[in-house]
């Protein structure tokens, strides 16, 4: 016996709502579900409805409510001209039941999915990025506030490479009912700095509200557009809240051109002008930034924007690291100050490129010069100490916990105890085995996202190259991402980050050849859902042998493997 849907999360391909059949799911977030459907009279024509989690009329009208959300949607997309034409908008199961509205479909990807499949240049970035800002410009212009503009609330068109914005449901005018606080929903590291002051203040709590202002959507374009230039982050979303929002409020994040040397000084300078602390210190408006844009767009026919932003490779990093010594306008940069902001951006930056050979040089020298300075000083106190117990460690705990803590300081740390001839604690050279995984994991895994098939995985997206190329690696955190294929399975899609460690040994083999472990603790779907997961790269044994070329510190593997869900560590 088939039983009715009752819920929006109860509809699947084949149920009807009104007159629309679900074709399948599309998406959503708190506020609805998103399916792809046709109209019976007219199959094969797709359309996307879009449906509250919530029955009207039970709750309040407010911004957080599912149906008012939607609601409000609804009545954006027919007083504005957002691109996306509505053709229903009706309850399902009856006047007291869920609000849904129907729109054109638009087939193709989000702008995070674009930039990862394509690797555009900076020509087509930059033509793309202005068309996404003429978008908010002209929501702008009738005083309507988008404010939840990320990767994922963009569409790039597939019919024409034109983007869409979608997801209007917290977008603002002033005047509009808000939530309690008034801070936009948005995800936390996309928060803009003023906002996080004025809860910092605390006038929320006699009921002032929070005025974006087109400021906030600009702060959100910045950041897109440091995502795009970067692969990565201004701020690093898996920071705890309260360090986020430290970091937010008194960071600098590096600028693009310095995490990535392909990125224009032109785009660069834009993105972090979007990102300054102060509303004011930003562009005026969406038009000022227009006609930043036009004026970048001038260089555009140059041969170094011609060129994709993808990651160069190693020898190419040193190449042009060479050639930006001698560039006059980047000179005139304190060397301190740059150093400062490389450092910083590696705490706060979940995906940064890795520092280039000359400045993790010049990091390490100050690593060791300020550890042996610190070792010196404790060494002198510790002979006025009395002996410590037998077989007690010579090195004091904070120590230890610093040298857990930074990865770089272990082999200084390293190198300074065997000069000093100090007992220092080791580094483990290889994970334990035969472990069993944390339930958290496993449940997460087999009971929650019932992964079965085999998947495929890039070890660490900071490795530059091609999917297809040999990469070259360290022991340490890595940051790989699902590939997704026909054959594998959906319920890590596409685009999925990983975050792990890998082993290079010694004393790791796969049969008779020296091999790498690489070990994912948690997975971050493209949804921004967040899942403990135990997973190993080159199959269920976990072993992937290194390939001709490898050296101390330096394996070379395929930059793409692989990957499978475990119960036990192997």
């Amino acid at each position: 016996m088939t039983t009715s849907p009752v819920h929006p999360d109860h509809l699947s391909p084949g149920s009807q709502v009104g007159p629309w059949k679900i074709l399948e799911l599309l998406g959503g977030g708190g506020g609805g579900r998103l399916f792809k459907v046709e109209r019976e009279e007219h199959p094969g024509q797709p359309f996307t409805l879009k449906v509250a989690l919530r029955p009207a009329g039970q709750h309040e009208q407010e911004e957080e409510d599912a149906d008012g959300r939607v609601s409000r949607e609804a009545a954006i997309h027919m007083a504005f001209d957002t691109g996306l034409k509505i053709h229903a908008l009706d309850h399902w199961l009856g006047p007291s039941g869920y609000l849904y509205f129907v729109t054109d479909y638009v087939e193709g990807e989000t702008f995070t999915e674009w930039c990862w499949r394509v690797q555009p240049t900076a020509a087509r970035l930059l033509e793309v990025f202005t068309e996404v800002v003429r978008l908010v410009d002209r929501l702008h212009r009738r005083q309507l506030w988008h404010r939840d503009l990320k990767g994922s609330n963009v569409l790039i068109r597939k019919e024409d490479g034109q983007p869409v914005l979608i997801d209007f449901g917290v977008a603002r005018q002033p005047g509009m009912v808000t939530l309690t606080v008034g801070v936009p929903p948005t995800a936390p590291y996309l928060l803009p700095p003023e906002s996080l002051t004025f809860l910092a203040e605390g006038s929320w709590k006699e009921g002032a509200a929070f005025e974006p202002g087109p400021a906030g959507d600009l702060y959100a374009l910045g950041a897109l557009l440091y995502e795009a230039l970067t692969d990565g982050y201004a701020f690093d979303p898996k920071l705890p809240y309260d360090k986020l929002v430290l970091a937010i409020a008194t960071k600098v994040p590096s600028a693009p051109y310095v995490l990535n040397p392909r990125v224009p000084r032109a785009l660069s300078d834009i993105a972090m002008r979007l990102l300054a602390k102060r509303p004011e210190d930003r562009y005026a408006d969406a038009e000022a930034l227009l006609q930043a844009l036009w004026d970048a767009a001038k260089e555009k026919r140059k041969p170094e924007w011609q060129i994709s932003l993808e990651q160069p490779l190693p020898e190419e990093v040193n190449a042009s690291e060479t050639s930006a010594e001698s560039d006059t306008e980047r000179s005139e940069e304190p060397l301190a100050a740059e150093e400062e902001d490389l450092e910083a951006d590696a705490q706060s930056s979940a995906a940064a490129p890795r520092l280039g050979r000359t400045r993790r040089r010049a990091v390490a020298w100050a690593l060791c010069g300020a550890l042996a300075v610190f070792l010196a000083l404790w060494l002198a106190l510790s002979m006025l100490a009395p002996p410590s117990e037998k077989g007690s460690s010579l090195v004091p705990s904070s120590i230890v916990s610093a040298l857990r803590r930074f990865p770089l300081s272990r082999h200084v740390a390293a190198w300074v105890c065997a000069t000093a001839g100090l007992a220092c604690p080791s580094v483990p050279t290889r994970p334990e085995t035969d472990v069993s995984c944390p339930e958290a994991s496993t449940q997460a895994m087999f009971q929650r996202l019932k992964l079965r098939k085999e998947l495929k995985a890039v070890i660490d997206i900071n490795q530059p190259g091609d999917q297809s190329q040999l990469g070259t690696y360290q022991d340490g955190p890595v940051v790989g991402r699902i590939v997704g294929y026909a054959w594998a399975d959906p319920a890590l899609p596409d685009g999925t980050l990983l975050y792990g460690r890998l082993w290079t040994g010694p004393g790791i083999y796969e049969g008779d050849k020296e091999a790498v472990i690489t070990r994912y603790t948690e997975a971050r779907l493209p949804d921004g859902s967040v899942y403990p997961v135990c997973i190993v790269l080159g199959g269920p044994d976990g072993r992937v042998p290194k390939q001709p070329g490898s050296k101390s510190g330096a394996v070379v593997l395929p930059r793409e493997l692989p990957a499978a869900a475990v119960w036990r560590w192997p």
